[in-house]
């Protein structure tokens, strides 16, 4: 995934070859940069290059490709278009709402869906189409028990209706409440036992952070919004402003997403208003 790699992460294959094919998503998550940014500002004044041009996370191995490209497209975007390459228009992985909801935000509404036909679903039977699921309740630095066991709670609806091995995934914007969603699955043995799945590889593997499920894909997604404090506008902020934390959490999903969260404390910022739009929204 080109878009999340920097760019010097690529730099060596690329100079390696004669030809390459650079295949990303500049509205996916970053790049992921560990160095403090004076550190990498400084590195950027010593060779005499532009920081917001050329480093991480502002530039990634995909928006340097696009830049260099002989063909170039255009999505509408704020503040100023945004320039890509050659753009892949034909989605075909996720059914809506997850399409329209990606297409509105980020790819200025000219993708176009082409998904398999859909077939019946199980998940889909026994919780419902996918909706928001509003639960107002306290938090600690981001995570909300109560979020949690709501969360596990649409899984144990899922095991009294036999289903065995969901292929789910419980994502969320933030460590603090992936840490926690972690822990309440190890406390739930008989949980697991009753979907006939292993809880180390749950928490380990289905349970995590926005930015850990970038290129990935089930047919249900669990979104776990947290933050849902007055104090916490700060966090939803982040999440909300540029479309790219949402674009990712949606497109995960392949047949079904169930939001849970404050829908006070979310509906209207900034791109998650789109995400209100398309969902129904059922008060618990």
């Amino acid at each position: 995934e080109a878009g999340q790699a920097t760019p010097q992460a690529a730099a060596g294959a690329i100079m390696r070859a004669r030809r390459t094919i650079v295949v990303g998503d500049p509205v996916q998550v970053p790049p992921v940069v560990t160095w403090p940014q004076r550190l990498v500002e400084s590195v950027c004044r010593h060779f005499r290059v532009d920081p917001l041009q050329w480093a991480a996370p502002e530039a990634s191995a995909q928006i340097l490709a696009d830049r260099a490209s002989n063909f170039q497209a255009a999505f509408a975007a704020d503040p100023e278009p945004r320039r890509v390459g050659v753009p892949l228009l034909v989605h075909r992985r996720c059914q809506n709402p997850m399409f329209g909801i990606s297409n509105r935000i980020a790819y200025d509404g000219q993708m176009v869906h082409a998904p398999a036909p859909c077939r019946p679903c199980a998940v889909a039977d026994t919780l419902g189409s996918s909706c928001w699921l509003d639960i107002s309740s306290p938090s600690s630095a981001k995570w909300s028990a109560a979020e949690g066991d709501m969360a596990y709670g649409l899984l144990q609806r899922l095991a009294d209706a036999g289903i065995a091995a969901p292929d789910a995934f419980i994502i969320t914007p933030f460590r603090n409440v992936s840490s926690g969603l972690r822990r309440a699955a190890r406390e739930r043995n008989a949980l697991f036992t009753a979907l006939r799945a292993d809880p180390k590889e749950w928490a380990e593997r289905r349970i995590g952070t926005i930015h850990t499920f970038q290129g990935r894909e089930a047919d249900t997604v669990i979104f776990v919004l947290g933050a849902p404090g007055t104090a916490e506008v700060g966090a939803r902020m982040w999440a909300g402003n540029a479309p790219n934390i949402l674009n990712v959490a949606v497109s995960r999903a392949k047949r079904n997403l169930y939001v849970i969260g404050s829908y006070d404390a979310w509906s209207r910022i900034g791109h998650f208003a789109a995400m209100a739009d398309a969902l129904p929204r059922v008060r618990t």
